[in-house]
């Protein structure tokens, strides 16, 4: 296809500056929030690689005492025994928890990892979508500005006596 019917077959948008500055400002927000988004994701990611590497831990190596946190920040920290390390306690979802066998514990685990690797791809790929169109329209942003200030600077300039 020539370059002329292209032009020809482009559409053309009148938008007036403010709105393309407000354009601007939600897509800013926008980016902000899938970066947030993103950030929780990848949060999840490293707390259930960490309970893998926990758990393989404890099948690897005949464990008689570990340090369990008493809170979420780990701001207290218990001395436990396992009893029964044959059997552990998974978060399945939606606030339920199932005693499991270290295999099945394992498999839940890896298919949250792949669910959360999946949804962390897509926020990415959004995220890059997002980011290459609020760069064009602060090029065009720029370039408006870019004009306005030629046009003040090409003006005659008056002198008052």
């Amino acid at each position: 296809m020539s370059s002329s019917s292209k032009r020809g077959t482009e559409e053309r948008q009148v938008v007036s500056f403010e709105a393309l500055l407000a354009q601007l400002a939600e897509l800013r927000k926008y980016i902000e929030a899938l970066q947030n988004q993103l950030n929780q994701i990848q949060e999840e990611l490293n707390e259930i690689k960490s309970s893998m590497n926990a758990l393989a831990e404890f099948r690897g190596l005949k464990v008689e005492e570990f340090l369990a946190p008493a809170d979420r920040r780990g701001y207290v920290l218990i001395r436990a025994s396992p009893q029964h390390v044959d059997r552990i306690i998974t978060h399945i979802g939606l606030e339920y928890y199932a005693e499991l066998t270290f295999d099945k514990a394992i498999e839940v685990l890896s298919s949250r990892e792949r669910e959360y690797r999946g949804i962390a791809d897509e926020l990415q790929k959004e995220l890059v979508r997002a980011v290459t169109h609020y760069e064009r329209l602060e090029g065009i942003v720029n370039s408006v500005l870019a004009q306005a200030r030629q046009a003040r600077t090409q003006q005659p300039k008056t002198t008052s006596s």
